[in-house]
């Protein structure tokens, strides 16, 4: 607890810094007022990360006064915005003469900050400020008062669970024999380390996996093959000395009576074991490992000898794992849920004896808490020991038990024991990056949560540090990547370099965050209308998750006050849209639609445009989107994103004012007004849809200096190749323009998504040096290989070839970090790969048609070049193709992979598709060969 208090108050702190710096001359009695305020408010701040810092959970008298401070850091800082706000707007409603005229009312404004001469609005932020000031210093006085500093001194002393899986019997565990199995074989393996070299062997997972169970196992099965072992568990704080002792003790090391080792230091330890184990094989297992500092000591103590030495690590953290590795991945073992017939397996193994023992009548409300257990060992072992712990087997009682693994979760004491281990995770997260777990509180179970959305949350909800010189995304992606390592979020969709681009939360993760959410106020999540029933005016962000239709009781929401609410989200197949005039503070706001079961209908949005603090909009809708025409109001607004499959967007002709803008996603069919090319905080660009702009709209592509994502695309299949000729030859000038030497933005350009059929391989494209994410649809590729062989950062590239080829495409040496090449082709014999080509990748995807390959298909040629190769994806559209067909090209490509020297993986699979390309269709849309797309 205080880590919402912490941050919420650190932010604060900055922007009561922002009012004291810069040309701003306050009155003196002004500035000493805010220099008292940040003074206070910084000892206070002290205090809250201390306690942090401890981990330890506060007794109920601190509670009250957290909750107290991080409330007011909220209303202080929501005072500031408002004030801001009353000042920008006095100088944007003044004649001024010339920008020098503006700064003069400014610096005026804030100088008569607290005099009598302001109007009535500021006079009321004077006093909300003065009332604000008397709540500090009597949040102060009551600390100093009740001696809240030394509470938080006496820490407080817990069971270590890992006890339960050290002593588990064999006989009732299920689904541990493979794991346990693969693993002997993995660590036992002779051939993958020479002659008697110790190897160490690491598994990772999420918190209640049975990582330890898992190791344990191992150690039972393997410990009469070593002459010497260990087990030790570790912990999230540490002591060194502590447990080098414990290994000393159980490999068997005798101090002399004399010698008290419990004086020696940590060299000693280290020597005397290094010592004692140099000659010896030995097996050592080192539970729950929470950082690399405290391996790379542990390693001191266990010397490289010759006899065959094993050792184990487990922990949450996948950093940690590589490292105890030493960077070996095929030494880190990852752990899996449990399948769900293995979870059902355990659960009624548990509660009956026997799966077949379960009453039909508790067999529905079985499978919904085994959906919630998620495969956890952990939950599954707890929940079914408190169902088996009940005399009567009763419906209501599992009812209860099944509510109590969702928003219940904290008030049931049985299940303190599983929240104690999944809070482990939490609390040895560093501040910045608690307040971001908690975010995805907002979103509801189950949900996949795309990795930009998140971070860009973050960025807008203001709970990314300022790094020196770093980009506030680069930093919050960061954030993501720290929280996948940490197994806390689980990844769903990876790019080929290994990138988390999608994750999901474990649903007792998500248990456990909403509790922490309800305990610092964070995150308020409604699912039922009856939720909304006496909820409290401070509400800071607030998630709705309703289905069906007209379940929105508006007299209820009329009674609520949400003017202080932060960050809205809005799920489920309703249609209901909020009164965006009760939100004030709103600085993130995502709404989306799925189709469920109701008709398109319209999503009028044009009552934002009083949101002057929103700076994340995010709209996904089965129906037709309206913005407010006076979208300019929307300042602040840094991301704005709109998905609609079956309407275009009316995009308002003053949303190019919008400066912050870094994000601009529409759907296709959209066309951007005139003059968006002089945004150039435009970063992310998609989907720009060449048959809907106009050829200087097209030709305004060029002056987005600062793109790092463009996607285009082009819908209108009905226009004339006249049409498209000219839509291309403007596309060629605006890339040109882009990669000029006049640009910047050939530098920063990482992503090009061109979904639009190209004659040929734009050569301004080799000129996008740091490209790692390519995809293209082209005419023709002969001679254009080249081009994008320059690009040698690029790690995916996905080609679509609708000719057919006239002669040999031939990859030679380039693409140096290639990871992933993806190609769809009418003739994939006519690919060739020479020597050197693509020396690190590692999928190599094919896609094409059986159609006619009896009489001239034949596999690509040089597959065996591709030194890196693991795996080969080949889909065989079968749609129109004689059977002998089908398995002559399935058998072609079979024996192509088969005869890799590396052994890729390869995966054969044929569809009942077909992938069109000229020869079906798309002759009358083709742009004319006449047309030079290069020059």
């Amino acid at each position: 607890m205080g880590a919402v208090a912490e941050a919420a108050m650190g932010s604060v702190i900055r922007k009561l810094g922002d009012l004291l710096t810069g040309e701003y001359k306050l009155f003196k009695e002004v500035k000493d007022s805010i220099m008292f305020l940040k003074a206070e408010l910084e000892s206070m701040h002290g205090f809250l990360k201390k306690m942090s810092d401890i981990g330890e959970e506060p007794d109920e008298q601190t509670k009250c006064w957290v909750d107290e401070v991080r409330e007011l850091s909220y209303d202080i800082e929501d005072n500031i915005y408002d004030f801001l706000l009353h000042f920008e707007h006095e100088c944007n409603n003044t004649p001024q003469h010339g920008f020098r005229g503006f700064i003069d009312k400014c610096i005026n404004l804030l100088g008569n900050f607290g005099s009598h001469f302001l109007p009535g609005h500021h006079h009321e932020t004077i006093k909300e400020f003065q009332g604000l000031k008397r709540r500090v210093v009597e949040a102060s006085e009551r600390r100093m008062r009740y001696k809240l500093d030394d509470a938080i001194l006496k820490p407080n002393t817990a069971i270590d669970l890992r006890l339960l899986a050290l002593y588990a019997q064999t006989d009732g565990l299920v689904g541990i024999e493979g794991p346990r199995e693969n693993l002997i074989r993995l660590l036992m393996d002779k051939k993958s380390v020479s002659a008697g070299q110790m190897k160490v062997l690491s598994i990772v997972g999420f918190g209640g996996l049975g990582k330890t169970t898992l190791a344990n196992q191992v150690y039972r099965q393997l410990e009469n093959q070593f002459e010497t072992r260990a087990f030790i568990s570790v912990s999230q704080k540490p002591n060194i000395g502590k447990i080098l002792r414990h290994i000393l003790s159980q490999v068997g090391y005798v101090a002399r009576e004399d010698n008290n080792m419990e004086i020696w230091y940590e060299d000693d330890l280290i020597r005397t074991l290094q010592e004692f184990l140099k000659n010896k094989r030995y097996f050592v297992v080192i539970d729950d490992i929470w950082d690399e500092s405290t391996w790379n000591i542990i390693k001191c103590a266990l010397p490289e000898n010759i006899k065959g030495s094993r050792v184990i690590t487990t922990t949450r953290i996948d950093t940690v794992a590589r490292v105890c590795c030493s960077n070996q991945c095929e030494y880190v073992y990852r752990m899996n849920s449990l399948s769900n017939q293995e979870s059902r397996m355990l659960f009624f193994k548990r509660v009956f004896g026997s799966e077949d023992d379960c009453p039909p009548f508790l067999e529905e409300v079985s499978v919904k808490i085994l959906k919630r257990c998620g495969g956890l060992p952990l939950a599954i072992i707890t929940i079914s020991s408190l169902l088996a712990s009940q005399r009567n087997k009763l419906m209501d009682q599992w009812e209860n038990v099944l509510n109590s693994l969702g928003s219940s979760l904290e008030v049931h004491p049985t299940l303190e024991g599983m929240r104690q281990i999944l809070s482990l995770s939490y609390k040895n997260l560093p501040h910045y990056l608690k307040t971001c777990m908690l975010y995805m509180g907002i979103y509801p179970e189950d949900f996949t949560i795309e990795k930009n959305d998140l971070i860009r949350q973050w960025v807008a909800q203001g709970f990314v540090s300022k790094a020196h010189g770093r980009d506030p995304e680069d930093v919050a992606e960061g954030y993501f990547n720290e929280l996948v390592n940490r197994s806390i979020i689980q990844p769903v969709d990876t790019d080929p370099n290994d990138e988390v681009l999608s994750c999901r939360i474990h649903d007792m993760m998500l248990d456990l965050i909403l509790h922490k959410c309800r305990e610092e106020n964070f995150v308020t999540a409604i699912n039922e209308l009856q939720d909304m029933v006496g909820l409290h005016d401070r509400v800071r962000r607030l998630t709705l998750n309703f289905d069906g239709v007209n379940v929105i009781d508006e007299t209820v929401l009329g009674a609520i006050r949400f003017s202080q609410v932060r960050a809205l989200a809005r799920f489920g197949t309703s249609a209901y849209t909020p009164d965006f005039l009760k939100f004030k503070h709103l600085r993130v706001l995502t709404l989306e639609f799925p189709s469920g079961n109701h008709e398109p209908v319209v999503f009028d949005l044009s009552g934002m445009c009083h949101l002057f603090q929103l700076r994340y909009l995010k709209v996904v809708a089965y129906g037709k989107i309206v913005l407010p025409e006076k979208i300019r109001g929307l300042q602040q607004l840094e991301t704005l994103e709109l998905e609609t499959s079956i309407y275009y967007i009316e995009v308002p002709s003053d949303l190019i004012h919008l400066r912050r803008l870094s994000h601009l996603i529409v759907p296709r069919g959209t066309r951007l007004p005139v003059g968006y090319g002089n945004m150039t905080s435009i970063r992310t660009l998609g989907q720009f849809d060449l048959s809907w702009n106009s050829v200087n709209n097209i030709r305004d592509l060029g002056g987005l200096t600062n793109l790092r994502n463009l996607e285009i695309g082009y819908t209108n299949c009905n226009c004339s190749a006249h049409v498209c000729t000219i839509s291309m030859d403007a596309l060629s000038y605006a890339l040109e323009k882009l990669c000029s030497p006049n640009s910047s933005s050939c530098c920063l350009l990482q992503r090009l998504r061109m979904w639009c059929m190209l004659p040929r391989v734009p050569k301004s494209t080799g000129e996008f040096h740091n490209l790692r994410h390519l995809e293209l649809q082209v005419i023709e590729v002969e001679g254009d290989v080249g081009i994008l062989a320059r690009l040698q950062l690029l790690v995916y590239l996905k080609l679509y070839i609708f000719g057919t080829p006239k002669g040999v495409i031939t990859f030679g040496r380039g693409f140096p970090v290639l990871k992933c090449f993806s190609i769809t082709c009418i003739k994939i014999s006519s690919l060739t790969f020479e020597t050197g080509a693509m020396s690190n990748l590692q999928r190599l995807e094919i896609k094409f048609n059986a159609h006619g390959w009896v009489q001239q298909g034949a596999p690509p040629v040089g597959i065996e070049q591709l030194q890196g190769l693991k795996e080969v994806v080949v889909s065989i559209g079968c749609c129109f193709a004689k059977e002998s067909d089908r398995k002559a090209a399935e058998s072609a490509l079979g024996k192509t992979i088969d005869v890799h020297t590396g052994g890729p993986i390869g995966n054969i699979k044929c569809k009942n598709s077909f992938f069109w390309f000229e020869d079906f269709g798309w002759r009358d849309i083709r742009i004319t060969d006449d047309f030079n797309f290069s020059t």
